[in-house]
Formats: C-alpha cells, sequence, structure tokens
C-alpha cells in the first residue's frame, strides 16, 4: 500500500511537472503571438471598434519626407534621397520614381489633378538655384519651366497655387550664422517671376483660387494681404487662416476665410468679401491642427475631426484614438499614421 501511494505521488509530481512545462510553452507562444500580432492590430485600432487587414496598411520607409495622397486617392508619393517615389495606392506598387541629377528638395502634389510640382536644389558657392519642373504621374512626361537663384538657401517652407490662375508663391527660408528669413516668390508659369515678400518669419501661405491674392500669417499670430494687416477685422485677436472655401455659387461670389481665433481656440471667424459674416464657437479648444485644400475646412481634435464647412459647421465627420496622428483627408478618406510608421485609412462618417 505504502508503495502504490508513493508510486501515485511520484505521478503526480512528474505529470504536475509535464504540464507546468507544456503551460509554460504555450504561454510563451502566445506571448509572442499577441506582441506580434494582436498588439500590432491595436495600434492599427481607430474607434476601439474596426480591426485593419495587412492589406489596408500602406508603409512608409523611415526616412520618407513630404508623404502626400492624390486627389482621386489613386497615388502616394514621398520624397525620399533627393527623389520622388510614387506608388498606387491600391496594390500597394510602386509606379515611378522621379529622378534628377541634382536632389529634389521640394514636391507638391495638386489637388484637383495627378500633376506634380517639383524643385530641383544645385548650389554653388553661396548661391542656390531652384529649377521648377512638373511631372505627370499618366503620362510620366516632364515639363521644366522657372528658375530662382538664392543666396543662403535653407529650405522650401510652404507652396500655394491656382490652377484657375497658373500662379505659384513659394515661401524660402534662408539662413546665415546671424539670421533666418522668409522670402515670398510670385512665379507665373507663362511669363514671369518676382520677389513679393521678405524679412518676416511666415507660418503660412495661402492664395485665392479665382483671383491672384495671396494670405500669408506670420509666428506672432498676424496675417496680411497685399501688405496689408487684416487683424482690423478682429481687434484684439491673434489669428491663423485656417481654410479657403474656394467654391463659388455664382459669378459675382467671394471665395470664403476661415480664421481660428488662437488666443484660446474657442472661436472661428468665418469671412467673405473682407467681412465677418459668422462665428463658430467651439466647444472643444484641443486643436491639433487643421486642413484644408480649397474645399471643405478641417479642425482635427485628439478623437475626432470637425467639419466646418456646410449647413452644419459642427459636424464630427471622423473618430480619432490615440494610437494614430492625422495626415490628409481625400475625397471621403481621412489617412492616419500610426505610431510604428504605417499608413491606415478610414472613411468619412455620413451622419
Amino acid at each position: 500500500m505504502k508503495k502504490i501511494i508513493i508510486t501515485l505521488l511520484i505521478c503526480i509530481i512528474i505529470g504536475t511537472g509535464i504540464t507546468f512545462g507544456v503551460l509554460k510553452a504555450a504561454d510563451s507562444y502566445l506571448y509572442k503571438m499577441t506582441q506580434s500580432s494582436f498588439l500590432d492590430l491595436e495600434t492599427y485600432r481607430i474607434s476601439g471598434e474596426v480591426e485593419l487587414k495587412a492589406e489596408d496598411i500602406i508603409s512608409v520607409p523611415d526616412n520618407a519626407e513630404q508623404l502626400q495622397f492624390s486627389y482621386n486617392n489613386k497615388y502616394y508619393a514621398y520624397l525620399e534621397d533627393g527623389s520622388i517615389h510614387i506608388n498606387t495606392i491600391e496594390d500597394k506598387k510602386e509606379h515611378a520614381v522621379v529622378t534628377e541629377d541634382s536632389p529634389i528638395c521640394y514636391y507638391y502634389m495638386l489637388y484637383d489633378k495627378n500633376l506634380i510640382m517639383y524643385f530641383i536644389e544645385e548650389t554653388s558657392g553661396g548661391y542656390t538655384t531652384l529649377s521648377l519642373r512638373t511631372y505627370e504621374i499618366a503620362t510620366k512626361r516632364v515639363t521644366e519651366y522657372n528658375d530662382i537663384n538664392v543666396r543662403n538657401f535653407s529650405r522650401i517652407k510652404d507652396l500655394t497655387f491656382s490652377p484657375l490662375v497658373n500662379i505659384i508663391y513659394i515661401n524660402i527660408e534662408t539662413k546665415t550664422a546671424m539670421s533666418t528669413n522668409n522670402t515670398v516668390y510670385k512665379i507665373d508659369l507663362f511669363n514671369s517671376m518676382s520677389q513679393v515678400r521678405s524679412g518676416m518669419i511666415l507660418s503660412t501661405i495661402r492664395m485665392l483660387q479665382h483671383t491672384d491674392r495671396l494670405y500669408y500669417g506670420d509666428t506672432a499670430g498676424g496675417v496680411y494681404t497685399a501688405g496689408a494687416t487684416v487683424n482690423y477685422l478682429f481687434g484684439y485677436a491673434d489669428v491663423e487662416l485656417i481654410g479657403i472655401d474656394s467654391d463659388l455659387e455664382s459669378a459675382d461670389d467671394y471665395e470664403t476665410l476661415y480664421y481660428l481665433d488662437t488666443t484660446k481656440n474657442d472661436k472661428v471667424y468665418v469671412v467673405k468679401a473682407s467681412k465677418i459674416i459668422d462665428t463658430i464657437y467651439l466647444s472643444d479648444t484641443d486643436v491639433v491642427t487643421s486642413y484644408n485644400e480649397y474645399g471643405d475646412v478641417y479642425l482635427v481634435y485628439p478623437t475626432y475631426i470637425l467639419q466646418l464647412t456646410g449647413k452644419n459647421p459642427f459636424k464630427r465627420v471622423a473618430k480619432l484614438s490615440k494610437y494614430v496622428k492625422f495626415e490628409a483627408i481625400k475625397g471621403n478618406t481621412v489617412y492616419l499614421r500610426t505610431s510604428n510608421n504605417k499608413i491606415i485609412t478610414t472613411t468619412l462618417l455620413e451622419n
């Protein structure tokens, strides 16, 4: 009887040890699976309800710059090692690589057609020549335009363009050991080029689409046009021009401008023909960024996106979460970047 009890105890101990080892191995396997799969899905989670499949994810190289998406959600592009890489969104395959003898330093994908504007940078001594060219994505045709000679060139900060009047404005930053300056150049694609503003540090430049008129904002909260401040419209307020609605109801209509009161981020002034026609009072002040491409104007918050244009300026059109960073809106598609540099999409809400 004693031997039987001892034998049973030994079997129990051995069985327990084997079971523990199996469970530990299974637990380790499941932990690895969770880290490599389930945790990634959690990273790609948008609203806490939707999990995305691998084919819905766009991978972007870590050193990619100036990520942009085409107006019809057909292509995405980025700048890497002085070349523009263009890929198709549907199958994530490379469509083309735009390469020049000298590095491409800046590009702009048009908001109404599959055409790219880009600048080539060639530096000799203290001067840099910036050569403007365009690239048609479908035909891969390259067209050469104007050159700009800049002393102490640092970078192109911003570009705004109207295909209706064929005018481009670019904001170029120059640097020396003692100072930093911004200079705005105007380029007429079929005629001339000129310098229109210098001596300020500008945060934004935006032009109207139906008229050759430029608006620019400085880092102190002032907004200017034609060399004069427009802050007289708001008196005490520091403002930022966050968007232009260029859709006109008639030939004698005016484009609508949207200014965010940056004092508290609690108001948006709607301006038409240099007059405030409406004030939108915001319930949340934690604005992350704004987005506009001469149509709808959006404010991006940590957990949602607000559409200011339209009949209901308080319409929330997308949900966000802590797992993603806003990138762009094209049509009804919202592009978001995850913490591990993946691009995912969601759709604007209908209601």
